[in-house]
């Protein structure tokens, strides 16, 4: 007896998926257009459209708040009837950052980017944000930081989400009242000067103080609280209302993190893989992360695929780890799905660079900016300190690191070319190694065009339905 092991496929058509907010914000704070869109929002943006004249403008929305584009671009169409409006989705990166590549396909003039943001970026096209407004009690907030530090004369730092800014005028005036030290975290806009990532401090240093985040337990929580080195840290929840010391450092998280570094270091192909085009100084590091390679004679790839994903980088099974630069919001870290390792710019600059060997840092940053020249994490690298370092034995492979090493020439090769090395081997015998051997011995390639080579194929009429039972199964029964 014959068993059809499938299931109905209308039901598969019709069934209604769950969305998952993003950026750790509760479903309730963006049920409804009003948690983002009102009058004194909409007229902000269109002043800031008719001031600056511009004529086409780009929308960009995260996937959670595509169901209300339709409807904010319809409003600022009739407000706006001369200038052109445009939808932006899925982005080419993530949706905290600000997708020019997709602007520039229509040539825009500006941008109003929707919802949670990095701020991260250099300034190029003209930006307009409009943030979520998270549902926050103030005064509960501000008894709960009573009850908590009850010394007025606490040193006190206050961070937040994005989703909370509206607020953090009133709340900084209430908190002003019982504390003598206390500093608001101001966001910087693209062009200010920031402390770090894209918060900027004017009145006292963050440092030796007891920092607040107020918002969820999230990606911006994790990226702040790693990046300031407070006495004690605590995360205000808006939906508990509740104040809750808080453990930046995890312990799990620093092993995890720590063990890949080890990887890192074992690895003789480095894949770069570059997660944004906006964020200042990400041409910087890529060239830094290959210096840092070519004196170990680590082979370097660039690799650009949009958003990153498991699946896409599991095409490259030649290469031993991956260094992401990307922008600091960028929740990948935390992943463990991925094949190989894929370590920050900061793990591979612990990694590689002997200027941090045998120190221990106080801190951690995804933001890669820290390690160029004017960031707080800088250190010189000096190559020929490579040479000189002591072999050691790799903590994963039990394998012994630096053990011989041979003089390398590099000669500077143009954009777009292969890089090609030569190796002293055994006997003053020379082998060529061109970066582009590994990829060209695989037995399958992709696909090719081979254009000219292959005769034209008859357009026939191709599959229909669903993957579990295509409409051609049905008639060969």
């Amino acid at each position: 007896m014959a068993v059809a092991f499938s299931s109905n496929e209308a039901a598969a058509l019709e069934r209604q998926l769950e969305s998952t907010p993003e950026d750790g914000q509760h479903s309730v704070e963006i049920a409804n257009i009003k948690s983002f869109w009102n009058d004194q929002v909409q007229k902000q943006c269109s002043d800031w459209i008719l001031t600056n004249k511009y004529k086409k403008v780009c929308l960009q929305f995260p996937d959670a708040l595509l169901p209300f584009s339709t409807t904010v671009a319809e409003q600022l169409q009739r407000a706006i009837p001369e200038a052109e409006f445009f939808i932006l989705g899925d982005t080419s990166y993530g949706s905290c950052c600000v997708d020019e590549i997709a602007a520039s396909h229509v040539s825009a003039d500006a941008i109003v980017h929707f919802g949670h943001t990095c701020l991260s970026r250099s300034v190029r096209l003209p930006t307009h944000y409009v943030f979520l407004r998270g549902q926050l009690d103030v005064d509960r907030l501000v008894a709960a930081f009573s009850d908590k530090f009850p010394d007025g004369g606490t040193k006190l730092a206050v961070f937040y989400d994005v989703s909370y800014a509206y607020c953090m005028d009133s709340i900084g005036d209430k908190l002003g009242e019982h504390f003598k030290c206390l500093t608001m975290g101001k966001l910087a806009a693209c062009e200010e000067a920031k402390n770090f990532l894209s918060w900027k401090l004017e009145e006292l240093s963050a440092e030796n103080s007891s920092c607040v985040f107020i918002g969820h337990d999230n990606q911006s929580f994790f990226n702040i609280s790693n990046s300031v080195k407070a006495e004690t840290w605590f995360r205000y929840d808006p939906s508990t209302n509740s104040l809750e010391l808080a453990d930046p450092l995890n312990s799990k998280w620093l092993r995890r993190r720590f063990y890949y570094i080890e990887k890192c270091k074992d690895a003789r192909s480095l894949g770069i893989v570059v997660a944004t085009l906006t964020a200042d100084g990400y041409l910087d590091v890529v060239n830094r992360v290959q210096q840092l390679a070519k004196a170990r004679g680590i082979r370097t790839y660039i690799i650009s695929v949009g958003k990153i994903n498991p699946a896409k980088l599991a095409n490259f099974a030649e290469i031993d780890c991956f260094v992401l630069v990307g922008c600091p919001e960028n929740n990948l870290f935390t992943s463990r799905e991925f094949f190989k390792p894929l370590v920050s710019v900061f793990e591979c600059e612990l990694a590689f660079n002997p200027a941090w060997m045998g120190q221990f840092p106080d801190r951690y940053s995804t933001n890669f900016a820290e390690i160029l020249p004017s960031g707080s994490l800088y250190r010189p690298f000096d190559p020929a300190a490579v040479d000189s370092e002591a072999a050691d034995v790799s903590l994963v492979t039990g394998m012994v690191r630096n053990a011989t090493r041979s003089e390398v020439e590099q000669p500077e090769t143009s954009a777009g070319s292969s890089s090609q090395q030569l190796l002293v081997r055994g006997r003053n015998e020379l082998a060529t190694v061109s970066s582009g051997d590994a990829f060209q011995n695989r037995s399958w390639q992709g696909l090719e065009q081979n254009l000219g080579r292959d005769a034209p194929a008859v357009v026939v009429e191709g599959r229909s339905g669903i993957p579990i039972k295509y409409d051609n199964d049905l008639n060969e029964k």
